[in-house]
């Protein structure tokens, strides 16, 4: 059974741990569990050239078996080659559990000193992409000049913006010759003759994938200046530059496969001593950035990041919420707990209680009168205002 243009790390899942036996008789719920909880103490097979981990089957890699394995069986109710009014028996199957792992993000200063100190304007430009548009790296190698607008008058009038409608992705040959290259936008030149994959930009996987995202004029601005060196660089190269109007492309033209970027990105990060992430984590700061700029607009973030459910967009604000929690206490304090006078039992009713001095000045004092008689609202922003400095 054919999968629709599965990535080199399904395909291998498929390869290594669907057996032609699994194949024929995991056909009932029951039995789908077992296996899954059986591969538990199967040994992981290692990835081309290199070592054994001496690892069994990892819970998250046992979820994307269960995965191909569900869209497999339901093609197959959907060719009656199961009985169509049965249900999927994968769609009840017990998986082990997957530990949550909480992704390592930088902080938008540190992200804000890395571009600084960038010297790889490719790297540049694709980091810049992804925290201001919140895009993935398939759709940043993948974007076209045809689809950036950053002609004078949209940057004047603030509607320079990028329309992402493409990817650039490695499939499996064989499988796209099976499919008849539906989805397939362009395939690019193979470099090796026996090669079983080929690079190619295809439309996204899923339909909230297509998007328009406005860019800040700062980041358009960059992208009129690359668009400007990349010419230059086309024109001295004449017939040596292959022209396929990508954005994100190497010196003579040829497009840019996510490992490059990812690996100059580790670089960047090794050279100067910043916590190791992967460069997805970008997209993630994105998405906790413009959570907490636009106050948990969650539908005009996901509008975006091109999520399918805005349950992976809340997912991203539960965590950020967390960082506003000592403002939080900061606020019940200064609105509440500050209030409470514990002597204030002691003093007559009628007697107005002047506050100690202290040792302040004059000016001092009538400032903190002043303070004291502003509003909790007023104070609230004065607080903020100080607990983010």
């Amino acid at each position: 059974m054919t999968f629709m243009y599965m990535t080199m790390s399904w395909q291998k899942l498929l390869n290594n741990y669907l057996t032609v036996t699994v194949k024929m008789y995991l056909c009932t719920t029951k039995k789908l569990s077992t296996y899954y909880n059986d591969l538990l103490s199967v040994p992981e097979v290692p990835r081309a050239n290199r070592k054994a981990t001496g690892r069994c089957v990892q819970p998250a890699n046992i979820k994307k078996i269960h995965d191909i394995i569900r869209c497999a069986l339901n093609q197959a109710i959907r060719w009656e080659y199961i009985d169509t009014n049965k249900r999927n028996p994968a769609s009840l199957a017990t998986l082990p559990k997957v530990p949550k792992v909480k992704r390592k993000v930088w902080s938008v200063d540190t992200f804000r000193e890395a571009i600084q100190q960038s010297d790889d304007d490719l790297l540049t430009i694709c980091m810049h992409l992804a925290f201001s548009c919140s895009m993935r790296i398939g759709e940043i190698t993948g974007l076209t000049w045809e689809d950036v607008v950053i002609d004078e008058q949209s940057i004047a009038t603030n509607n320079a913006r990028v329309i992402i409608n493409k990817e650039l992705s490695r499939v499996n040959a064989q499988a796209m010759q099976k499919l008849k290259k539906k989805d397939i936008i362009k395939i690019f030149p193979t470099q090796k003759p026996h090669c079983t994959t080929r690079l190619v930009l295809k439309t996204p996987k899923t339909e909230t994938s297509n998007r328009t995202v406005w860019l800040p004029k700062t980041v358009a601005e960059l992208l009129v200046q690359y668009q400007k060196d990349q010419k230059e660089l086309q024109e001295f190269l004449g017939d040596a530059y292959n022209n396929y109007n990508l954005v994100i492309a190497l010196e003579n033209g040829n497009p840019v496969e996510s490992r490059i970027v990812r690996d100059r990105f580790q670089k960047l990060c090794e050279q100067n001593g910043y916590e190791k992430v992967v460069f997805h984590s970008l997209r993630h700061l994105s998405t906790g950035y413009k959570l907490k700029m636009t106050n948990g607009d969650v539908k005009s973030v996901q509008g975006d990041t091109g999520h399918a459910e805005s349950e992976m967009v809340t997912d991203v604000y539960s965590e950020i919420i967390d960082e506003d929690r000592r403002y939080n206490a900061q606020k019940m304090d200064e609105q509440f707990y500050s209030t409470l006078n514990h002597d204030s039992e002691m003093q007559p009713q009628n007697e107005e209680v002047q506050p100690e001095n202290n040792g302040l000045s004059d000016s001092d004092m009538e400032l903190l009168q002043l303070l004291k008689s502003l509003t909790p609202e007023m104070k609230a922003m004065l607080l903020k205002q100080s607990a983010s400095k």
